[in-house]
């Protein structure tokens, strides 16, 4: 039995959907880099506040895991790209054709 390429699945809301997921996703990376320089290169202050704000409602659990802090922004991050990912598909809606 041979399967065809059949190409990228069509959605109700697809393309809405692609750009705020897309958007959220970008964002949470991009805060991530931003507090992990300034990690490296100065004193960070509050700004791992911006990276909890962000990612709410998972960085609530994800905050109080008792974990080194070395890894709670790592982890942030990846709740974040998480909650991209659950936003896209709840926004895309039923597949077209």
């Amino acid at each position: 039995m041979t399967m065809a390429f059949q190409g990228p699945a069509h959605y109700e809301r697809g393309r809405i959907a692609r750009w705020i997921g897309g958007g959220y996703a970008a964002i949470v990376v991009g805060l991530a880099l931003w507090i992990g320089a300034l990690v490296l290169f100065d004193d960070p202050g509050f700004a791992g506040v911006w990276l909890i704000g962000a990612t709410l409602p998972i960085s609530v659990p994800l905050s109080v895991v008792p974990l080194p802090d070395a890894v709670h922004l790592p982890l942030l991050t990846v709740g974040g790209l998480a909650q991209a990912w659950a936003l896209w598909r709840v926004l895309r809606g039923k597949r077209v054709g």
